[in-house]
Protein backbone atom coordinates (compact mmCIF):
# COMPACT_ATOMS: atom_id res chain seq x y z
CA UNK A 1 0.00 0.00 0.00
CA UNK A 2 1.25 3.10 -0.81
CA UNK A 3 2.66 5.63 2.32
CA UNK A 4 0.24 8.32 1.18
CA UNK A 5 -2.91 5.96 1.26
CA UNK A 6 -1.39 4.42 4.69
CA UNK A 7 -1.56 7.63 6.66
CA UNK A 8 -4.33 9.56 5.12
CA UNK A 9 -6.69 8.09 8.05
CA UNK A 10 -4.47 9.67 10.93
CA UNK A 11 -4.71 12.78 8.52
CA UNK A 12 -8.05 12.59 8.87
CA UNK A 13 -8.78 11.93 12.36
CA UNK A 14 -6.10 15.27 13.27
CA UNK A 15 -7.75 17.17 10.77
CA UNK A 16 -11.49 16.37 12.40
CA UNK A 17 -10.09 16.55 16.01
CA UNK A 18 -11.93 18.90 19.02
CA UNK A 19 -8.36 19.95 19.84
CA UNK A 20 -7.92 21.10 16.04
CA UNK A 21 -11.12 22.96 15.99
CA UNK A 22 -10.57 24.45 19.28
CA UNK A 23 -6.58 25.84 18.34
CA UNK A 24 -8.25 27.52 15.58
CA UNK A 25 -11.13 28.89 16.90
CA UNK A 26 -8.95 30.16 19.51
CA UNK A 27 -6.29 31.99 17.29
CA UNK A 28 -9.34 33.77 14.88
CA UNK A 29 -11.08 35.09 18.16
CA UNK A 30 -7.21 36.46 19.47
CA UNK A 31 -6.83 38.01 16.40
CA UNK A 32 -10.27 39.27 16.19
CA UNK A 33 -9.59 40.91 20.02
CA UNK A 34 -6.25 42.23 18.98
CA UNK A 35 -7.61 43.87 16.08
CA UNK A 36 -10.81 45.24 17.86
CA UNK A 37 -13.05 43.76 15.30
CA UNK A 38 -16.66 42.50 15.47
CA UNK A 39 -18.03 39.48 15.07
CA UNK A 40 -18.95 39.59 11.25
CA UNK A 41 -20.82 37.14 9.84
CA UNK A 42 -20.82 36.97 5.89
CA UNK A 43 -24.21 35.89 4.28
CA UNK A 44 -24.06 34.33 0.82
CA UNK A 45 -27.40 34.32 -0.73
CA UNK A 46 -29.40 34.32 -3.76
CA UNK A 47 -32.72 35.35 -5.13
CA UNK A 48 -34.24 31.73 -6.31
CA UNK A 49 -32.63 29.15 -3.42
CA UNK A 50 -35.36 28.39 -0.92
CA UNK A 51 -33.24 28.38 2.17
CA UNK A 52 -31.40 31.81 1.73
CA UNK A 53 -35.08 33.16 1.75
CA UNK A 54 -35.89 30.63 5.29
CA UNK A 55 -32.41 31.68 6.36
CA UNK A 56 -32.83 35.74 5.85
CA UNK A 57 -35.69 36.12 8.16
CA UNK A 58 -34.00 33.54 11.09
CA UNK A 59 -31.46 35.77 11.28
CA UNK A 60 -34.12 38.39 12.06
CA UNK A 61 -34.15 36.90 15.87
CA UNK A 62 -30.69 35.62 15.63
CA UNK A 63 -29.57 38.95 15.50
CA UNK A 64 -31.50 40.53 17.82
CA UNK A 65 -30.64 38.00 20.64
CA UNK A 66 -27.02 38.14 19.87
CA UNK A 67 -26.07 41.25 18.70
CA UNK A 68 -27.69 43.14 22.19
CA UNK A 69 -25.27 41.72 24.16
CA UNK A 70 -22.01 41.56 21.78
CA UNK A 71 -20.62 43.44 19.23
CA UNK A 72 -22.31 41.75 16.00
CA UNK A 73 -22.04 42.97 11.88
CA UNK A 74 -23.46 41.06 9.31
CA UNK A 75 -22.71 41.62 5.31
CA UNK A 76 -24.52 40.08 2.98
CA UNK A 77 -23.44 38.96 -0.88
CA UNK A 78 -26.15 38.28 -3.34
CA UNK A 79 -25.04 36.01 -5.94
CA UNK A 80 -26.50 34.59 -9.10
CA UNK A 81 -25.38 31.54 -10.01
CA UNK A 82 -23.70 27.96 -8.23
CA UNK A 83 -21.13 25.57 -8.94
CA UNK A 84 -23.13 23.34 -11.61
CA UNK A 85 -21.52 20.10 -11.00
CA UNK A 86 -22.40 20.49 -7.10
CA UNK A 87 -25.78 19.88 -8.16
CA UNK A 88 -26.32 16.52 -10.31
CA UNK A 89 -29.71 16.81 -10.03
CA UNK A 90 -30.40 20.65 -10.16
CA UNK A 91 -34.16 19.61 -10.73
CA UNK A 92 -34.89 17.69 -7.94
CA UNK A 93 -32.74 19.50 -5.38
CA UNK A 94 -34.79 22.57 -6.23
CA UNK A 95 -38.49 20.92 -5.76
CA UNK A 96 -37.12 19.11 -2.57
CA UNK A 97 -35.39 22.53 -1.29
CA UNK A 98 -38.66 23.77 -1.50
CA UNK A 99 -40.73 21.07 0.18
CA UNK A 100 -37.93 20.99 2.77
CA UNK A 101 -38.44 24.88 3.43
CA UNK A 102 -42.53 24.42 3.68
CA UNK A 103 -41.33 21.97 6.17
CA UNK A 104 -39.26 24.38 7.96
CA UNK A 105 -41.05 27.39 7.84
CA UNK A 106 -43.41 25.42 9.62
CA UNK A 107 -41.39 24.39 12.39
CA UNK A 108 -40.24 27.78 13.44
CA UNK A 109 -43.18 29.68 12.37
CA UNK A 110 -41.52 31.72 9.01
CA UNK A 111 -42.79 32.33 5.62
CA UNK A 112 -42.76 30.39 2.83
CA UNK A 113 -45.23 29.82 0.11
CA UNK A 114 -47.51 26.98 -0.25
CA UNK A 115 -47.07 26.77 -3.89
CA UNK A 116 -44.04 28.10 -6.03
CA UNK A 117 -44.92 31.21 -7.91
CA UNK A 118 -41.84 32.60 -8.44
CA UNK A 119 -41.30 33.89 -12.21
CA UNK A 120 -37.96 33.14 -14.09
CA UNK A 121 -38.72 36.15 -15.94
CA UNK A 122 -38.64 39.00 -12.47
CA UNK A 123 -35.07 36.84 -11.71
CA UNK A 124 -33.22 39.93 -13.06
CA UNK A 125 -35.75 42.42 -11.69
CA UNK A 126 -35.49 41.26 -8.19
CA UNK A 127 -31.78 40.82 -7.88
CA UNK A 128 -31.35 44.21 -9.21
CA UNK A 129 -33.31 45.03 -5.98
CA UNK A 130 -31.29 42.87 -3.99
CA UNK A 131 -28.43 44.89 -5.17
CA UNK A 132 -30.15 48.06 -4.05
CA UNK A 133 -30.45 47.35 -0.60
CA UNK A 134 -27.76 48.09 1.74
CA UNK A 135 -26.29 44.62 2.17
CA UNK A 136 -23.18 45.86 4.13
CA UNK A 137 -25.49 46.38 7.31
CA UNK A 138 -27.02 44.00 9.74
CA UNK A 139 -30.77 45.67 8.32
CA UNK A 140 -32.10 42.56 6.65
CA UNK A 141 -35.81 43.00 6.25
CA UNK A 142 -35.47 45.19 2.95
CA UNK A 143 -33.51 41.82 2.02
CA UNK A 144 -36.77 39.63 3.09
CA UNK A 145 -39.25 42.23 1.59
CA UNK A 146 -37.58 41.64 -1.88
CA UNK A 147 -37.46 37.54 -1.27
CA UNK A 148 -41.78 37.82 -0.27
CA UNK A 149 -42.24 39.61 -3.62
CA UNK A 150 -40.24 37.11 -5.88
CA UNK A 151 -41.23 34.10 -4.35
CA UNK A 152 -45.35 35.07 -4.60
CA UNK A 153 -44.57 36.58 -8.39
CA UNK A 154 -45.37 40.13 -7.04
CA UNK A 155 -41.95 42.04 -8.14
CA UNK A 156 -42.75 45.12 -9.78
CA UNK A 157 -42.49 44.77 -13.65
CA UNK A 158 -39.21 47.13 -14.53
CA UNK A 159 -38.23 47.96 -18.13
CA UNK A 160 -34.71 47.53 -17.55
CA UNK A 161 -34.36 43.69 -17.29
CA UNK A 162 -30.76 43.57 -17.66
CA UNK A 163 -27.62 43.63 -14.96
CA UNK A 164 -25.56 46.84 -15.49
CA UNK A 165 -21.70 46.53 -15.33
CA UNK A 166 -21.26 47.46 -11.83
CA UNK A 167 -24.27 45.20 -10.67
CA UNK A 168 -22.22 41.97 -12.91
CA UNK A 169 -19.11 42.77 -11.36
CA UNK A 170 -20.43 42.82 -7.80
CA UNK A 171 -22.36 39.52 -8.69
CA UNK A 172 -18.79 38.13 -9.52
CA UNK A 173 -17.15 39.56 -6.74
CA UNK A 174 -19.32 37.62 -4.53
CA UNK A 175 -19.03 34.43 -6.09
CA UNK A 176 -15.28 34.66 -6.32
CA UNK A 177 -15.51 35.28 -2.62
CA UNK A 178 -17.55 32.69 -2.14
CA UNK A 179 -15.48 30.37 -3.77
CA UNK A 180 -12.14 31.85 -2.20
CA UNK A 181 -13.64 31.04 1.43
CA UNK A 182 -13.92 27.86 0.43
CA UNK A 183 -17.92 27.09 -0.31
CA UNK A 184 -20.36 26.72 -3.57
CA UNK A 185 -23.79 27.50 -2.39
CA UNK A 186 -26.03 29.86 -0.77
CA UNK A 187 -28.07 30.05 2.08
CA UNK A 188 -24.30 29.82 3.87
CA UNK A 189 -22.62 32.10 6.33
CA UNK A 190 -19.26 32.01 6.72
CA UNK A 191 -17.79 33.17 10.52
CA UNK A 192 -14.43 32.48 12.01
CA UNK A 193 -13.22 30.39 9.00
CA UNK A 194 -16.47 28.06 9.21
CA UNK A 195 -19.69 27.07 7.19
CA UNK A 196 -22.80 27.03 8.57
CA UNK A 197 -25.53 26.20 5.68
CA UNK A 198 -29.17 27.08 6.46
CA UNK A 199 -31.24 27.36 9.29
CA UNK A 200 -30.28 23.41 10.30
CA UNK A 201 -26.73 24.38 11.30
CA UNK A 202 -27.50 28.02 12.89
CA UNK A 203 -27.38 26.04 16.02
CA UNK A 204 -23.45 25.32 15.95
CA UNK A 205 -23.56 29.07 15.31
CA UNK A 206 -25.28 30.18 18.53
CA UNK A 207 -23.14 27.94 20.53
CA UNK A 208 -20.19 29.27 19.44
CA UNK A 209 -21.58 33.13 20.08
CA UNK A 210 -22.86 31.63 23.12
CA UNK A 211 -19.75 30.75 24.47
CA UNK A 212 -17.60 33.59 23.75
CA UNK A 213 -20.12 35.99 25.10
CA UNK A 214 -20.09 33.45 28.07
CA UNK A 215 -24.13 33.28 28.58
CA UNK A 216 -26.30 31.39 30.04
CA UNK A 217 -28.35 30.32 26.86
CA UNK A 218 -29.95 27.65 24.64
CA UNK A 219 -29.56 27.51 20.68
CA UNK A 220 -33.13 28.23 19.11
CA UNK A 221 -32.79 26.84 15.62
CA UNK A 222 -32.53 22.84 17.12
CA UNK A 223 -35.99 21.73 16.29
CA UNK A 224 -34.82 19.56 13.36
CA UNK A 225 -33.30 16.84 15.78
CA UNK A 226 -34.60 13.54 16.76
CA UNK A 227 -36.40 13.66 19.92
CA UNK A 228 -36.99 10.40 21.18
CA UNK A 229 -34.90 8.96 24.38
CA UNK A 230 -33.00 5.87 22.98
CA UNK A 231 -32.20 4.47 26.52
CA UNK A 232 -36.20 4.20 26.73
CA UNK A 233 -38.04 0.66 25.81
CA UNK A 234 -39.31 0.88 22.86
CA UNK A 235 -42.70 2.40 21.90
CA UNK A 236 -46.19 0.76 20.94
CA UNK A 237 -47.50 2.30 17.35
CA UNK A 238 -51.04 2.08 16.48
CA UNK A 239 -50.27 1.10 13.28
CA UNK A 240 -52.82 -1.40 11.96
CA UNK A 241 -49.99 -2.85 9.06
CA UNK A 242 -46.30 -2.59 10.05
CA UNK A 243 -44.24 0.02 9.00
CA UNK A 244 -41.15 0.54 7.43
CA UNK A 245 -37.96 2.42 6.83
CA UNK A 246 -36.16 2.11 3.50
CA UNK A 247 -32.26 3.43 3.07
CA UNK A 248 -30.80 4.65 0.32
CA UNK A 249 -26.98 4.05 1.01
CA UNK A 250 -23.55 4.51 -0.23
CA UNK A 251 -20.64 3.24 1.73
CA UNK A 252 -18.86 5.90 0.63
CA UNK A 253 -21.10 8.82 2.09
CA UNK A 254 -20.10 10.11 5.41
CA UNK A 255 -24.07 11.57 5.59
CA UNK A 256 -24.54 7.60 4.78
CA UNK A 257 -22.80 6.48 7.78
CA UNK A 258 -24.37 9.15 10.36
CA UNK A 259 -28.11 8.09 8.84
CA UNK A 260 -27.15 4.23 8.94
CA UNK A 261 -26.16 4.59 12.44
CA UNK A 262 -29.35 6.72 13.68
CA UNK A 263 -31.50 4.44 11.25
CA UNK A 264 -30.45 1.46 13.03
CA UNK A 265 -31.62 2.95 16.66
CA UNK A 266 -34.75 4.93 15.28
CA UNK A 267 -36.38 1.40 13.63
CA UNK A 268 -35.59 -0.36 17.02
CA UNK A 269 -37.36 2.68 18.98
CA UNK A 270 -40.07 2.69 16.94
CA UNK A 271 -40.80 -1.16 16.45
CA UNK A 272 -40.22 -1.26 12.13
CA UNK A 273 -37.78 -3.08 9.76
CA UNK A 274 -35.19 -1.34 8.10
CA UNK A 275 -34.49 -2.16 4.40
CA UNK A 276 -31.32 -0.77 3.00
CA UNK A 277 -30.82 -0.09 -0.91
CA UNK A 278 -27.20 0.30 -1.48
CA UNK A 279 -25.93 2.34 -4.86
CA UNK A 280 -23.22 3.66 -6.18
CA UNK A 281 -21.28 7.00 -4.89
CA UNK A 282 -21.77 9.59 -7.34
CA UNK A 283 -17.93 9.82 -8.28
CA UNK A 284 -18.15 5.88 -9.68
CA UNK A 285 -21.44 7.12 -11.46
CA UNK A 286 -19.32 9.58 -13.29
CA UNK A 287 -19.76 12.68 -11.61
CA UNK A 288 -17.54 15.17 -10.30
CA UNK A 289 -17.73 16.52 -6.68
CA UNK A 290 -16.00 20.21 -6.18
CA UNK A 291 -13.30 20.02 -3.66
CA UNK A 292 -15.07 22.64 -2.27
CA UNK A 293 -18.27 20.24 -1.46
CA UNK A 294 -16.28 16.88 -0.16
CA UNK A 295 -14.26 19.39 2.62
CA UNK A 296 -17.38 21.04 3.58
CA UNK A 297 -19.22 17.72 3.75
CA UNK A 298 -16.07 16.02 5.58
CA UNK A 299 -16.19 19.24 8.43
CA UNK A 300 -19.77 19.21 8.47
CA UNK A 301 -20.07 15.43 9.15
CA UNK A 302 -17.46 15.86 11.99
CA UNK A 303 -19.80 18.62 13.67
CA UNK A 304 -22.75 16.08 13.27
CA UNK A 305 -21.19 13.17 14.64
CA UNK A 306 -19.86 14.68 17.36
CA UNK A 307 -23.34 16.38 18.42
CA UNK A 308 -24.70 12.76 18.05
CA UNK A 309 -22.12 10.69 19.43
CA UNK A 310 -20.88 8.64 16.24
CA UNK A 311 -17.55 7.96 15.82
CA UNK A 312 -15.83 9.18 12.76
CA UNK A 313 -12.88 11.22 11.52
CA UNK A 314 -10.16 8.09 10.91
CA UNK A 315 -11.35 8.00 7.34
CA UNK A 316 -10.03 5.70 4.90
CA UNK A 317 -11.64 6.20 1.78
CA UNK A 318 -13.60 2.97 0.25
CA UNK A 319 -13.74 4.91 -3.57
CA UNK A 320 -13.29 2.37 -6.08
CA UNK A 321 -12.49 -1.35 -5.11
CA UNK A 322 -13.76 -1.26 -1.21
CA UNK A 323 -17.38 0.18 -2.57
CA UNK A 324 -17.04 -2.52 -5.39
CA UNK A 325 -16.10 -5.06 -2.49
CA UNK A 326 -18.33 -4.26 -0.10
CA UNK A 327 -21.66 -4.33 -2.58
CA UNK A 328 -20.05 -7.49 -3.88
CA UNK A 329 -20.80 -9.15 -0.77
CA UNK A 330 -23.86 -7.40 0.57
CA UNK A 331 -26.11 -9.94 -0.98
CA UNK A 332 -24.05 -12.95 1.37
CA UNK A 333 -24.86 -10.85 4.52
CA UNK A 334 -28.28 -10.19 3.14
CA UNK A 335 -28.64 -14.37 3.00
CA UNK A 336 -27.65 -14.82 6.38
CA UNK A 337 -29.59 -12.20 7.67
CA UNK A 338 -26.59 -10.08 8.77
CA UNK A 339 -26.90 -6.96 6.05
CA UNK A 340 -27.53 -4.26 8.61
CA UNK A 341 -24.98 -5.86 11.09
CA UNK A 342 -22.31 -5.95 7.95
CA UNK A 343 -22.89 -2.54 6.85
CA UNK A 344 -21.97 -0.76 10.05
CA UNK A 345 -19.06 -2.59 10.56
CA UNK A 346 -17.78 -1.88 6.99
CA UNK A 347 -18.96 1.81 7.45
CA UNK A 348 -17.65 1.85 10.76
CA UNK A 349 -14.64 0.60 9.57
CA UNK A 350 -14.08 3.05 6.15
CA UNK A 351 -15.23 6.38 8.41
CA UNK A 352 -14.11 5.51 11.93
CA UNK A 353 -11.61 3.00 12.44
CA UNK A 354 -9.08 4.00 9.36
CA UNK A 355 -9.27 0.04 8.10
CA UNK A 356 -8.00 -0.29 4.14
CA UNK A 357 -11.18 -2.59 2.81
CA UNK A 358 -10.00 -2.39 -0.84
CA UNK A 359 -6.96 -5.11 1.12
CA UNK A 360 -8.11 -8.71 1.86
CA UNK A 361 -6.44 -8.13 5.40
CA UNK A 362 -8.89 -4.68 6.04
CA UNK A 363 -12.04 -6.72 4.56
CA UNK A 364 -11.19 -10.14 6.30
CA UNK A 365 -11.37 -7.84 10.11
CA UNK A 366 -15.07 -6.56 8.88
CA UNK A 367 -16.40 -9.72 7.06
CA UNK A 368 -15.50 -11.35 10.56
CA UNK A 369 -16.73 -8.54 12.83
CA UNK A 370 -19.94 -9.39 11.19
CA UNK A 371 -20.31 -13.08 11.71
CA UNK A 372 -19.64 -13.71 8.16
CA UNK A 373 -17.40 -16.21 6.68
CA UNK A 374 -14.35 -14.89 5.18
CA UNK A 375 -13.07 -18.10 2.71
CA UNK A 376 -17.01 -17.87 1.60
CA UNK A 377 -16.83 -14.31 1.01
CA UNK A 378 -13.02 -14.32 -0.70
CA UNK A 379 -14.88 -16.43 -3.78
CA UNK A 380 -17.82 -13.81 -4.01
CA UNK A 381 -15.33 -10.85 -3.90
CA UNK A 382 -15.19 -10.64 -7.92
CA UNK A 383 -18.97 -11.15 -9.01
CA UNK A 384 -20.37 -8.38 -10.82
CA UNK A 385 -23.69 -9.27 -9.99
CA UNK A 386 -24.20 -6.24 -7.27
CA UNK A 387 -24.05 -3.83 -10.34
CA UNK A 388 -27.61 -4.76 -11.62
CA UNK A 389 -29.63 -4.39 -8.34
CA UNK A 390 -27.14 -0.99 -6.92
CA UNK A 391 -28.46 0.77 -10.74
CA UNK A 392 -32.19 -0.76 -9.85
CA UNK A 393 -31.36 1.16 -6.17
CA UNK A 394 -30.92 4.45 -7.75
CA UNK A 395 -33.40 4.22 -10.26
CA UNK A 396 -35.99 3.81 -7.94
CA UNK A 397 -34.88 6.16 -5.68
CA UNK A 398 -34.81 9.26 -8.41
CA UNK A 399 -38.08 8.18 -8.77
CA UNK A 400 -39.28 9.01 -5.43
CA UNK A 401 -37.76 12.05 -6.71
CA UNK A 402 -34.71 11.81 -4.59
CA UNK A 403 -30.97 11.86 -6.28
CA UNK A 404 -28.67 11.97 -3.45
CA UNK A 405 -27.76 10.22 -0.06
CA UNK A 406 -28.62 9.16 2.41
CA UNK A 407 -32.40 9.32 1.40
CA UNK A 408 -35.10 7.60 3.19
CA UNK A 409 -38.50 6.70 2.64
CA UNK A 410 -41.01 5.82 5.20
CA UNK A 411 -44.47 4.07 4.77
CA UNK A 412 -47.42 2.75 6.59
CA UNK A 413 -50.96 2.01 5.54
CA UNK A 414 -51.75 5.75 5.97
CA UNK A 415 -49.25 7.49 4.40
CA UNK A 416 -45.61 7.79 2.51
CA UNK A 417 -42.85 10.39 2.76
CA UNK A 418 -39.89 10.58 1.38
CA UNK A 419 -36.73 12.88 2.81
CA UNK A 420 -33.38 13.57 1.68
CA UNK A 421 -30.31 14.28 3.90
CA UNK A 422 -29.72 12.45 7.64
CA UNK A 423 -30.81 15.26 9.49
CA UNK A 424 -34.43 14.35 8.20
CA UNK A 425 -35.05 11.54 10.12
CA UNK A 426 -36.84 13.93 12.56
CA UNK A 427 -39.01 14.62 9.66
CA UNK A 428 -40.05 11.47 9.61
CA UNK A 429 -40.31 11.11 13.21
CA UNK A 430 -42.41 13.69 13.50
CA UNK A 431 -45.17 12.00 11.49
CA UNK A 432 -45.32 9.03 13.21
CA UNK A 433 -45.54 11.08 16.71
CA UNK A 434 -48.42 13.34 14.79
CA UNK A 435 -50.47 9.98 14.05
CA UNK A 436 -49.73 8.51 17.40
CA UNK A 437 -50.94 11.24 19.04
Amino acid sequence: MPVKTAVMPYIAQCLSSNELLNCKRYIFELKRKLLRQPHNLKVFIKIDDPYSYILLQALVPFIIRYGATMPLSLSFHPIMSQAKNAFPEPQLWQKNAFDDCQYLAELYDLNFPNANLSCDAQKITAIKALLACDTSTTEVQQLITVFEQFWQGKIPRSNNATLSLVEDEILARNSALLKTLGHYQAGTIYYGNEWYWGVDRLAYLEQRLIALNHQNLTPRFTKTRLKFDLLQPPSKTNHCEQPSLTLYFSIRSPYSHLGLEQAVKFTKKYQMPLIIKPVLPMVMRGLAVPTAKKMYIFHDTTREARRLNIDYGKVADPLGKGVERCYALFEYAEQQGKAIEYLLNYSRAVNSQGIHSDTDAGLKRIVERSGLDWLHAQSLIEQPNWRQWAQQNLDEMLALGLWGVPSFHYQDNHQQISVWGQDRIARIEQLILHQNG
